[in-house]
């Protein structure tokens, strides 16, 4: 492995470069450029993501980070060992690091290896278009999901996420008609039977395995001649949870329309495959014990998992407690901790046959 001085310079460029969900396209095109300089080979692809590659063996190791972050500029500085910008820790440091990683390894690390980087547009939104067209163009062999876990931790799961829109519309009425409800007392029904039977289904169940519904707003209206209401509901899914079961739960109110706006199961890796075994390896091997973690919320890891099918984790240094607040920064002795990690788990990672990035 080759030696690196320890320097923040690459990921504060990427942390100048201010790229919110739905404008990446600059970002996009200056960090290919940024790694064609490096010696990688880099594109932007039809939809906006960064792609580039390093390496030409036939195992292929997907490094899937993205390049959007949430709206709302933090400046750029560094305070001490603390580096602050937007996307420090979701999930440009990540990105970064892998870059980094990659960069560390020798003629025989890499040897047998393609490196496969994919910068996705639009995590940070309902539809990852970016992870949606990755998903369909490349075939990896493994897969490190760039997403802060620490710099000794190892994210083996993540929840699902079903995404709905309930609607109730009808002909106008006047109030004080016999037997006349409101709109939205419809979808006060709907909600409610959601609700118990999430309550129902969650008693004795761990966090990671249960339902959690949120009703994240409501609207009613009245035109000319026609009155409605409409609500965005999300409901924060596990492993073994019922996503037909929770849509029939709803149609039992049958004058609410209900859309599937996205639909994301959970994932989990089995905890003991290769990738995961080098991770653990590789932090035991600086002198830390690993954790394993579970998280409430999605990644594009919940995008891309049905098509590959392939031992994925999710890694990344930073303290997930600073996305997207006012106040995002790393750690620079944690980010550096974090390069070390995954350079160590690429070069400990088997060959395979059949990868075809």
């Amino acid at each position: 492995m080759r030696a690196r001085e320890a320097s923040p310079e690459l990921l504060r460029w990427m942390l100048e470069h201010y790229s919110p969900s739905h404008h990446e396209a600059d970002f996009s095109r200056a960090l290919a450029g940024r790694l064609e300089q490096r010696g990688w080979k880099a594109h932007v692809d039809p939809v906006g993501n960064t792609v580039a590659s390093m390496g030409d063996g036939d195992t292929c190791i997907a490094l899937l980070g993205h390049i959007d972050t949430v709206p709302g500029e933090v400046p750029v500085r560094l305070e001490g060992t603390r580096l602050f910008g937007r996307g420090a820790v979701d999930a440009k440091g990540a990105l970064a690091a892998f870059i980094e990683a990659v960069e560390l390894l020798d003629d025989s690390e890499r040897a047998g290896k393609r490196f496969l980087l994919l910068g996705c547009v639009e995590e940070e939104v309902a539809i990852t278009r970016g992870a949606l067209h990755a998903r369909e163009h490349h075939r990896p062999d493994f897969v490190v999901n760039g997403e802060p876990s620490g710099a000794h931790g190892i994210t083996l799961g993540y929840k699902g996420l079903l995404r709905l829109e309930l609607e109730y519309r009808a002909s106008r009425r006047h109030t004080a008609s016999r037997g006349y409800r409101a709109p939205a007392e419809y979808l006060v029904d709907a909600w409610n039977g959601l609700r118990r039977r999430c309550d129902e289904r969650n008693k004795g169940c761990t966090l990671f395995e249960q339902d959690l519904p949120a009703l994240l707003s409501f609207q009613t209206g009245t035109g000319e001649d026609t009155e409605w209401a409409t609500a965005h509901v999300n409901v924060r899914t596990g492993p073994t949870s019922d996503v037909d079961a929770l849509l029939a739960c709803l149609a039992e109110v049958p004058e609410v329309a209900v859309k599937t706006v996205s639909r994301k199961q959970a994932v989990s890796a089995e905890g003991n495959d290769a990738l995961t075994r080098a991770f653990k390896q590789s932090i035991r091997e600086r002198g830390a014990r690993p954790t394993l973690r579970v998280k409430t919320g999605t990644s594009d890891w919940n995008t891309v998992a049905d098509t590959w099918n392939v031992p994925t984790v999710a890694y990344g240094p930073g303290d997930s407690s600073l996305d997207h607040t006012p106040n995002e920064h790393i750690e620079l002795p944690e980010y550096e901790e974090g390069v070390a990690v995954l350079a160590r788990v690429l070069a400990l990672l088997p060959l395979k046959s059949g990868g075809a990035g």
